[in-house]
């Protein structure tokens, strides 16, 4: 039988002590672990924004050292012009008042190629240069050589008895007998080459020799001395490095900070970028982009459509917005595109501000979402969303377009001028001409690119994301396991010690 004697004492107040230290360390353990679960599933997607922004930051800014400069100063990105034609098949029966029936002549497709001369950073933050694009034709891409012939439109000549209009009734029959001289007509036999990089125009060449007006020549095209020229003059652009939401956005234009063509300030404004990239980081509530470009004469607004994505790659798709061509009745703000008889019907834009007086319009191809009045006077248009509209998908970290399809149409306005039998007794419309798209799609090796860069930083930072929740989960509990085993011994240590019944 046992004694009080043979029953060790415990001392409880040490026992105690030590058990209290051990779950200090226990909760310690369980706080951690809890912090390192919360982070993983919370703070480390702010870590991976971090993460991307600085990234980002230091790629996108038009200095010397950034990744993206030298690509911005002489893109390697494919680039491809793309020309389709309207040839008039019965000019006998417009001439006489008839509706013009229409063929579309086209692609004629040309690798363009750009590069910026004269590059200099400047002191407050903005970076000046000259943008060359050169065109190469390409025959694989095109329906046949740039020697095809068509009859279209004459602009020259219908340009000069437009502006005859309102001269004296004389001076309009005196003009009439010049262009019969020159073998003037309403429409003229010219290959694509000649269309777009110029022929001798003699009624230009009288005009020149006459009255040389700067930026008329003696031939004519739509693209007449800008193959490997500076015609587009000194751009000159936030380089982003301060500021960096300002990148790529237009300060001037051969020292302009506007365009002085047309009759607002609205409407003179050079807003947003040159197409190549807008600002990182572009917002959801960035409902619309800016481009300015010196052959719209205007800056262009594009709106936001949709999300959607290229090669598994999330973008936003930006299209040229509906109001664009809308007329000032329609589209207040548009007022200041045309005044008086140089106003149009909605889906078309005057240009004679800046075509020296030139009656061509823009538009959508084939009048895309135009007033359905254009369209009735033309035989031979198919409007269609797929080939026809004008639009980008930009990448919204990167602010860059992937995918860009900026299409265009130039038309000329017809009508008949008294004293000018050249014109006949063509009906008032807007012919299409021309119809031009500039096309961009990133190739394989920029999306293996963007993978590496951004897919794999993302990677990195969820596998670091899981270590941490795993980690976290099991500090927890292991601190929580240690505290239960802790608590049962205190417990079975706390009660009585056994002792035997006496008999």
């Amino acid at each position: 039988m046992g004694t009080k004697a043979d029953i060790p004492e415990v001392d409880y107040e040490k026992k105690s002590s030590r058990c209290c230290t051990s779950t200090r360390s226990c909760i310690l353990l369980i706080i951690f672990g809890t912090v390192g679960i919360i982070s993983g599933a919370v703070v480390m997607d702010i870590v991976y924004d971090k993460i991307l922004e600085v990234i980002v930051y230091d790629m996108m800014h038009l200095t010397p050292s950034s990744m993206i400069y030298p690509e911005w100063a002489e893109p390697s990105i494919p680039l491809t012009s793309k020309f389709y034609f309207w040839e008039v098949t019965n000019p006998d029966e417009v001439f006489n008042g008839g509706k013009p029936a229409l063929i579309e002549k086209g692609p004629y497709a040309y690798d363009l190629f750009v590069r910026r001369d004269n590059i200099s950073n400047n002191d407050n933050g903005t970076i000046s240069s000259i943008p060359v694009y050169t065109y190469v034709f390409n025959r694989e891409k095109s329906i046949g050589p740039d020697t095809d012939r068509f009859l279209g439109v004459n602009m020259p000549m219908t340009s000069t008895a437009y502006m005859m209009r309102d001269a004296p009734r004389f001076i309009r029959e005196s003009m009439s007998v010049v262009l019969e001289e020159l073998n003037e007509t309403m429409f003229i036999d010219l290959s694509v080459a000649d269309l777009l990089w110029g022929y001798d125009e003699p009624l230009f060449k009288m005009i020149h020799d006459l009255f040389p007006i700067e930026g008329v020549d003696e031939q004519f095209g739509f693209l007449l001395g800008y193959n490997g020229t500076d015609m587009n003059g000194l751009f000159t652009v936030y380089d982003g490095k301060d500021d960096v939401s300002m990148l790529n956005r237009i300060d001037n234009w051969k020292g302009k900070t506007t365009v002085d063509f047309w009759f607002t300030d609205e409407a003179n404004m050079m807003n947003g970028t040159d197409g190549m990239m807008w600002h990182p980081f572009i917002k959801k509530d960035e409902k619309v982009l800016d481009l300015f470009h010196p052959d719209f004469c205007r800056t262009m607004p594009y709106v936001f459509e949709e999300d959607e994505t290229f090669k598994g790659i999330p973008m936003r798709r930006y299209a040229l917005s509906p109001y664009a061509y809308a007329n000032g009745s329609t589209y207040p703000p548009n007022e200041g595109f045309c005044k008086d008889d140089t106003c149009a019907p909605n889906g078309i834009q005057r240009m004679d501000p800046c075509r020296f007086g030139s009656p061509m319009g823009m538009s959508n191809p084939h009048f895309l979402y135009a007033d359905p009045s254009l369209s009735e006077e033309i035989i031979g248009l198919n409007p269609d969303e797929e080939k026809h509209k004008n639009y980008f998908l930009l990448e919204p970290y990167m602010g860059m377009p992937y995918v860009m399809r900026q299409r265009l149409q130039i038309n000329m306005f017809l009508r008949d001028v008294q004293g000018i039998k050249q014109m006949g007794d063509v009906r008032t419309m807007y012919i299409p001409a021309i119809w031009f798209a500039q096309e961009v799609d990133v190739p394989d090796n920029v999306i293996k690119s963007y993978e590496l860069g951004f897919q794999v930083t993302a990677l990195i930072v969820e596998i670091i994301k899981y270590i941490m929740i795993v980690g976290g989960a099991l500090m927890v509990l292991a601190g929580t396991t240690i505290t239960i085993v802790k608590y049962y011994r205190r417990t079975q240590a706390n009660q009585p010690p056994y002792q035997p019944i006496n008999c």
